[in-house]
């Protein structure tokens, strides 16, 4: 099964499960304009957002994942919606770890290794739902445990990332998310 945004938009079940993975489904319609040049991007599809009013869209004809922070950075992170909730859901810290480490993809599989899980238990802690909602996701959408998760979000960062000039709506170079 592929996960589609149709799929999610869909099911309020799913909607609900995934609020506190830090991912509201949300639409072009709903979310309205947004601060980068979608110009090259197209076609342009957001799909959610985060609590801190970031977005994630799918764009250009292959659909990469594109994550805009609401402090003006941008950053491909997941070379499709499945492979993005797979991280999303296995690992809803997955930002803190890539910020911390700012993107070094060893010190990312590092951090993972030494602090993974008392990142998931203080992620628990807060929200439980995290510790219920995670299997039902897994199960619902197919989505697997990715097995290197922060190889991949290098990889979608550098080297899928490397294909999109992101611009601001100025024509200003978006500051990346991360150094990487």
């Amino acid at each position: 099964m592929t996960v589609t945004p149709a799929m999610l938009g869909a099911s309020q079940a799913l909607r609900d499960m995934l609020w506190p993975f830090e991912f509201t489904v949300t639409d072009n319609q709903s979310h309205g304009p947004v601060w980068i040049d979608v110009t090259a991007l197209q076609p342009f599809e957001v799909v959610g957002q985060n609590g801190s009013g970031g977005v994630f869209a799918l764009v250009g004809d292959i659909k990469h994942v594109l994550h805009l922070t609401s402090e003006g950075q941008a950053g491909i992170v997941a070379a499709s919606l499945q492979e993005f909730l797979e991280l999303v859901v296995e690992h809803p810290w997955w930002e803190q770890i890539a910020s911390a480490c700012d993107g070094d993809v060893a010190a990312m599989r590092a951090m993972l290794d030494d602090e993974g899980a008392d990142l998931d238990a203080d992620a628990i802690d807060n929200d439980p739902a995290i510790e219920t909602n995670r299997p039902l996701l897994q199960q619902q959408l197919g989505l697997g445990i990715p097995a290197d998760p922060f190889g991949l979000l290098h990889h979608a960062l550098v080297t899928l990332g490397a294909a999109y000039d992101l611009r601001d709506l100025d024509g200003q170079p978006m500051e990346p998310l991360f150094a990487a």
